[in-house]
Parts: structure tokens; sequence; C-alpha cells
């Protein structure tokens, strides 16, 4: 049987929660669009450009980005196909959002999203994947090992985006906090680039039997592939 998409568009949804979504205590720009949970934003790829931009534009640019039309109650549990229960959310705030038949338990969820703090935990569990600690001493050190023209240059050739095998994430494919922080720990440990005083924490066993590292919303690299 093929597939029949009865659901609304996304510009409709937004259409409908434009002004209703401040009172619930969500803000969307809306030229800049993005999730409604965890504020995740696409890039400038899908903005409306235009500062004068009438509402066909605007609604154009919502009907573009990769949002997924999500039930606030579920039809498992008896939602419809209604804009009032649809929400705009990134695939990754799709999969994690609760299926109740109480809305109040899914708008006090969504404000609690932060893709900033959700990104830092990835990141942070990837560290903690190659056995080092993120709360240590050498932050300056491994900044500056991101942010370097020589880590960048050697990173070339050497990783590429990964696509999510089950859409849980919010790109369809990105470079992996695990490939970024396991390039740079490589890096460091075969250059040795940072002080002998921050490289006590990084890479090398300290008291306790943890590394220590900087910490994971510092690391951020953007890469030529």
């Amino acid at each position: 049987m093929p597939f029949i998409d009865d659901l609304p568009s996304k510009s409709q949804i937004f259409d409908f929660w434009k002004d209703r979504l401040i009172d619930l205590g969500f803000f969307i720009d809306w030229g800049e669009p993005g999730c409604w949970a965890c504020g995740f934003h696409y890039g400038a790829k899908y903005d409306v450009r235009r500062s004068d931009a009438g509402w066909a534009e605007i609604f154009r640019g919502w009907d573009r980005i990769p949002l997924q039309r999500c039930h606030i109650i579920p039809r498992s549990l008896g939602g419809t196909n209604d804009v009032a229960n649809l929400f705009l959310m990134c695939r990754e705030c799709h999969d994690l959002g609760p299926n109740t038949t109480i809305p109040d338990i899914f708008f006090d969820w969504a404000r609690s999203q932060n893709s900033g703090a959700r990104e830092t935990s990835k990141i942070r569990a990837a560290f903690e994947s190659y056995n080092i600690s993120i709360d240590g001493p050498a932050v300056e050190c491994f900044c500056e090992l991101i942010d370097s023209a020589e880590f960048k240059s050697w990173i070339s050739g050497k990783c590429g985006l990964h696509r999510p095998q089950s859409n849980y994430a919010p790109l369809s494919a990105r470079l992996t906090p695990a490939t970024m922080v396991g390039l740079a720990i490589h890096y460091w440990r075969k250059t040795e680039v940072c002080s002998m005083e921050s490289s006590r924490h990084i890479g090398n066993p300290i008291e306790g039997g943890e590394n220590q590292v900087a910490p994971a919303a510092s690391l951020s690299v953007d890469v030529d592939l």
C-alpha cells in the first residue's frame, strides 16, 4: 500500500503555533527555522534572508527545513492529525519525546531540551569512552589544539561524515563526537603539542587512574572534507 501523507504541512503547523508558542514558554525565530524543543538550528541554508520577506517566503522556509511533524498526543493514544496536536522538532527530539495523553507533560519536556547541552553530554561520553575525564585543568591546551591550523591540516583525509543508521540525529550526516575526540587525543599523543604541565592530565594516567582534558563545550572544529 503506498504511503499517504495526511499530515498538515510544516508551514501550516508553523502558522497555527507562531503566535501561541510564546504563551507556552517557547521562543522561535520566524526567519531562522529550528527545532521548537531543543533549538537546534540547521544553519543559514534554511534561513529567510530578507528582513522584509512576506508570509509566502517565510512559509516556504518552514516547509523546506528537515524538521519532523511530531504528535503531541501520539496517534496510538488517540491523538489527531490536527495542527493543534503537531509540533515541529528535529529527529532526535522526536525520538526522545514523551508519549502520553497529557499535553502538559510533553510541553514541560520540550521546554527543558537544549541542543548545546545535549551535544556537550555526547562529547563528554566520547571522552569517557577513551577512558579520559573532561573535568581537568588542560582547557587552554585542548582548545588551542582543536583550533590550530596544524590540527585541521592533519585531520584532512582522516575523517568523514557519518550517516545515522536509525535517523537518530538532528542531521542526516555529521562528524561524530567520537571522531573528533579520538582524532584530538591521537594527535596529541603522536605530537605531544601540549605543555609539560598540561601533559600530566591528557592521555596519561594521573593519580586516581583517570585522565583529564578540556570541557566538552570547547571542543569543536570546522573541517573541509
